[in-house]
């Protein structure tokens, strides 16, 4: 897991495409960090570990009503 993957905010991995196209920061970033091969590898790991995450909020069960 690279400490690149922290950087970047989830709105931002969100609209990352992982193909490493120039108008993307992350795969730029990644590119020129770790070379194109070794780069969009670490991108592609990174990327699906990013998207596996849920946000928001979670929801709870219904209260117990005292009685």
């Amino acid at each position: 897991m690279s400490d690149l993957k922290k950087k970047f905010s989830r709105k931002e991995w969100k609209d990352c495409c992982g193909k490493g196209c120039k108008k993307c920061e992350i795969a730029q970033t990644y590119v020129g960090v770790y070379g194109k091969t070794k780069g969009l590898d670490k991108l592609d790991q990174d990327r699906k570990q990013m998207r596996a995450k849920k946000g928001g909020k979670k929801k709870g069960g219904k209260k117990k009503s005292k009685s």
